[in-house]
Order: C-alpha cells, then sequence, then structure tokens
C-alpha cells in the first residue's frame, strides 16, 4: 500500500519552483515539496527565507522583473535540464493603514498578484520540456466579494480566470494548470484579523470547521496538484477554507 501511495504522489526527482516562498503557504508548499523529494528552487523578493531548511534552495528574485525572472528560469534550465512545476504563491495585500492612495494600492496589487503570475506562468512554461504542472495559489477572494480590498479581490479573481484560460492554451504542451483557494489561514498577512479577538471570532463563526486554517493544511492539495496523482485534472480549483464558501446559516 505505501509503494502505491508513494509512486501516485511521488515529487521525486521533479524541479519545482516555488514563488512567494520565504514566508507563509509558500514557504510551507516548498518545505514539503523538498521533504516529497523535490529539486525545489525558492524565490522571494526577501533577503531570505524564515525557514532555515529552505536558505540552501533559496534564490532572491522579484516576480514583477520580468528580465529576472527569465534569468531565474534560464539558470534553473541549464542547472537541471527544465521546469516540472511551477508554484505561484507570491501575492501582496494593502490595508487601510497603509501609506498608499487607493489607485496606487489597486496598481500594485495587481502587479504583483496577477500580472506577474501570467508572466511567471508564460516564462517557466518555456521550460517546461516534458510537460508539467503549475499551481496558482488564490483566494476565497476570487469568489466571493470582501470589503475594503478590492485591488486584492480583483487580483485574485482575474488569477481564477486566467487559470481556466491558460489551461487550454498550454493543453498543447502537455502542461496542467490549476488554482488552489484558501480561506482564512493564519500567516503574516492575515495577523491583523487574527489577533483581533471581534474579527476572529466573526471569520470563525462563519466557518463550517471552527478553526483559522494552518499553512500545512494546504500542502496535501500542493502535492496532489504538483503530482501525477492529479494527472486528468487542469482549470480547476480547490477550496480549503473550513467550510466559509460552503455555508449558507
Amino acid at each position: 500500500m505505501s509503494n502505491y501511495l508513494e509512486k501516485l504522489f511521488s515529487l521525486k526527482g521533479k524541479v519545482a519552483l516555488v514563488t512567494g516562498s520565504s514566508r507563509g503557504i509558500g514557504s510551507e508548499i516548498a518545505h514539503s515539496f523538498l521533504k516529497s523529494g523535490a529539486k525545489v528552487i525558492c524565490v522571494s523578493r526577501s533577503k531570505f527565507p524564515l525557514k532555515k531548511e529552505l536558505k540552501k534552495y533559496y534564490r532572491q528574485c522579484n516576480v514583477t522583473n520580468v528580465n529576472q525572472f527569465r534569468e531565474l528560469c534560464e539558470s534553473i534550465n541549464s542547472q537541471y535540464g527544465g521546469i516540472d512545476i511551477l508554484v505561484n504563491a507570491a501575492g501582496i495585500t494593502f490595508t487601510g493603514d497603509d501609506n498608499c492612495s487607493e489607485f496606487e494600492s489597486f496598481n500594485k496589487t495587481i502587479d504583483v498578484n496577477l500580472k506577474s503570475i501570467f508572466y511567471c506562468c508564460n516564462t517557466a512554461s518555456e521550460f517546461m520540456h516534458n510537460g508539467g504542472s503549475i499551481v496558482n495559489i488564490t483566494s476565497i477572494g476570487s469568489m466571493l466579494g470582501f470589503p475594503n480590498n478590492p485591488g486584492y479581490v480583483a487580483s485574485k479573481g482575474g488569477v481564477m480566470a486566467l487559470t481556466k484560460a491558460i489551461a487550454i492554451d498550454f493543453s498543447l504542451k502537455n502542461i496542467r494548470v490549476n488554482n488552489i483557494a484558501p480561506g482564512y489561514i493564519k500567516t503574516d498577512m492575515t495577523l491583523k484579523s487574527y489577533e483581533n479577538k471581534i474579527e476572529r471570532k466573526k471569520r470563525i463563526d462563519r466557518m463550517i470547521i471552527k478553526r483559522w486554517g494552518e499553512v500545512d493544511d494546504i500542502v496535501g492539495a500542493a502535492i496532489f496538484l504538483a503530482s501525477d496523482a492529479s494527472c486528468y485534472m487542469t482549470g480547476s480549483d480547490l477550496i480549503i477554507d473550513g467550510g466559509w464558501t460552503a455555508k449558507g446559516i
């Protein structure tokens, strides 16, 4: 049984590029891929990753810099002979406390959360010589309206639609493209609302599973979508939100 499951979900020998992996969901996915046998390249704007286990595999890269990301992919191609898996976990969000105008925060969010994913998918796909799997991290904000952050909601909704479009285009290269849509996961990005007892309770009340998600709640879906276990799956969304989007009353 164990050999069967290991083969089904194996990432052994796969070359996986994970953006936004200095912390949060991206960091945990990169670490899980590493433990699953993949050759992992972790990238982010930060100088160093928070997880010491990833330092050896970490390269600093701003995904909004098209030329810098292409140079990274070319370097990976020279070292490993191509890319098998791309996880787009890089993302930002702005709150009312940020020193940006509404239009500035909207544009910056679209640049990082939507445009860069389009660039990264297209560039990395050129080096997926034997097909591959792309996993985009969206949000329940890609499906539902949330207040006071239109750029984030618009960007994640755009990624959801983009994934379905390029899943068709990339199928000619035998590349699958899918989304993971997390709900409220405890990370630095959500720390403010998590630490506010009123806001935290308001969110828990909406969930079927009465707790905030942890970053390791996402890794099973990421391994599934990256592996051959999901070989007949593309253009789809996996929602991991404790039942948030399923709950009526």
